[in-house]
């Protein structure tokens, strides 16, 4: 693998939005290292990549278009990194403005500690139309992260996908390993997540270190739609339904033995009814969720992250308790702490063409 970044930029019908988007690349300053541009149009049904191409013109990198059929953020994130050329990764959405000094600050970050295998950054929000009221106190939900939110937050579980940067090899090694994404995040326009915590939460698992950069900063442009309340709302719900595959990844389900207590918690059954009584615990809330906006009202939303929540139970039924074990003794899980001299020579040999079969 060759020293330098490539920036992959996800796209779903985004021809309206990468003018900006690209506007902001070609702004880069004194990058410090060779770098290059990968556009990932994930079944765009619209010119994402006749746009691309003709807004990069003879940018300050090579720019190329390649294709993802499967739709998914999550493929088409994963596609990138079997295009990439170079050692870095850095993802930026369609919606993602960088900072000038944002490809030097994110090769820094990586380059500085070599057991380092994730970075993310400050991530603020830019508004189409004057923002709610209500959007300080869940811009999260959003995968903003400020300055504030970083003073309050000493060491992150998982990093969002917003400017997320990867270890090519820190990644390669989890594959090699036997890691395979549970988590297809955002498919075309329906609303889910949860790829970027996923992939974050098992490099760290798998020895390697994150953190994030308050240095590498970007905005997140946030037009009118999505600063509307009924889209927060199916939002949370989507973040529900996905949070069932990641349950496998938490810090209980991964201390779980053998035994009864392990047994009942990989039910899908229990699980569900888990959620239900936390929903039948609030029967005003749930009226009111159903039939009134409550617009502002946090009740709402974690209404509508059980409501999300016991549909993916129901979905991944058959599976969730095979996912939950899976995870647990999944041999990727502490790779990283092996002799990494080893690992990384092993990861250099790697043909692209290996990389791609294992997708």
């Amino acid at each position: 693998m060759a020293h330098g970044i490539s920036i992959i930029l996800c796209c779903y019908n985004g021809e309206s939005r990468l003018p900006t988007t690209l506007s902001y690349l070609r702004a880069q300053t004194h990058p410090g290292v060779p770098w290059e541009v990968i556009l990932v149009d994930n079944a765009s049904t619209d010119d994402t990549g006749k746009v691309a191409l003709s807004s990069w013109g003879s940018g300050p990198a090579p720019l190329r278009v390649v294709q993802e059929a499967q739709l998914g953020l999550q493929n088409a994130r994963e596609r990138g990194l079997i295009e990439s050329t170079y050692d870095f990764l850095g993802f930026i959405d369609d919606d993602n403005w960088v900072a000038s000094d944002w490809v030097r600050r994110a090769s820094e970050a990586l380059a500085s500690d070599p057991g380092l295998g994730a970075v993310g950054g400050i991530c603020v929000p830019t508004f189409g139309v004057p923002a709610p009221r209500w959007f300080k106190e869940f811009h999260s939900t959003y995968a903003i992260l400020t300055d504030d939110d970083l003073r309050h937050r000493l060491v992150p579980e998982y990093l969002h996908g917003a400017g997320l940067c990867v270890r090519k090899r820190a990644w390669i090694e989890l594959i090699q390993s036997g890691f395979c994404s549970l988590v297809t995040d955002r498919v075309g326009g329906h609303l889910s997540g949860g790829g970027d915590t996923e992939l974050t939460l098992a490099i760290r698992l798998a020895g390697w270190k994150i953190r994030v950069e308050s240095r590498l900063r970007l905005q997140h442009f946030m037009p009118a739609e999505r600063l509307r309340w009924e889209y927060l709302r199916r939002l949370k719900r989507g973040y529900g339904a996905s949070q069932v595959l990641l349950d496998a990844y938490t810090e209980h389900s991964l201390s779980l033995g053998s035994g009864p207590r392990s047994w009942l918690s990989d039910r899908w059954w229990y699980q569900l009814g888990k959620s239900v009584r936390k929903i039948a615990s609030q029967p005003r809330a749930v009226l009111a969720a159903l039939f009134y906006d409550c617009e502002g009202q946090n009740v709402a939303l974690e209404i509508e992250e059980q409501f999300g929540r016991a549909r993916g139970l129901l979905r991944f039924r058959g599976r969730y308790g095979r996912i939950r074990r899976g995870v647990r003794k999944a041999s990727w899980r502490g790779s990283g702490l092996c002799d990494r001299a080893l690992l990384l020579a092993s990861v250099e040999s790697t043909k692209p063409s290996a990389i791609e079969q294992r997708f």
